[in-house]
């Protein structure tokens, strides 16, 4: 664990099914404001102004509620210092050798699929939602930008199912199961 422990996110899920969540939320708390806005405009205008906010916004949601502050617990910090863990045995596509840290990646591999699988639904139905509506409201170069941030959020999740996968793998033979 670093000298500076960061609070760590609310949201449990391995990526992108975190950006996804924090997205659909700040799209959501843009979309009253977008309302109000074009309340003599068209409503899908303010519903792809607000899908804008929210695929820009959800990346500061992420980053602000991960970094900010130190955690409150000791369990917390236990539970960050596992998360911690499960990422860099994902990255390294080792498991780690001392038993409590593998207990902890073993722990969390759950969300990791989960949010790998989030991701790419919950992704594709926001962002394809999003697409068409901006093509239907004829702002091509919104849509546009919401297909590159889908293919962004579809190959992450590809490339953390895999990743998933061959730990788990690594896990097994490890575990001897």
């Amino acid at each position: 664990m670093s000298a500076t422990p960061h609070r760590g996110s609310p949201v449990r899920l391995g990526p992108p099914g975190s950006y996804v969540t924090c997205m659909l939320i700040a799209g959501l708390c843009w979309l009253p404001l977008r309302l109000w806005e074009e309340r003599d405009g068209s409503a899908l205008v303010a519903v792809v102004k607000a899908g804008l906010g929210g695929v820009i916004w959800g990346l500061m949601f992420l980053f602000v509620m991960s970094r900010w502050g130190k955690p409150r617990t000791a369990a917390e910090a236990e539970r960050n210092a596992g998360w911690g863990l499960t990422t860099a045995a994902l990255r390294r596509g080792e498991p780690p050798t001392d038993e409590a840290d593998l207990a902890a990646v073993v722990d969390n591999l759950p969300a990791v699929r989960r949010g790998a699988l989030l991701g790419a639904v919950g992704g594709t139905v926001l962002l394809g939602a999003l697409i068409a509506i901006a093509l239907h409201v004829g702002w091509t170069a919104s849509a546009v930008g919401f297909a590159v941030v889908l293919a962004a959020v579809l190959a992450e999740a590809a490339r953390t199912r895999h990743r998933e996968r061959r730990l788990r793998a690594r896990l097994a033979s490890v575990q001897g199961g």
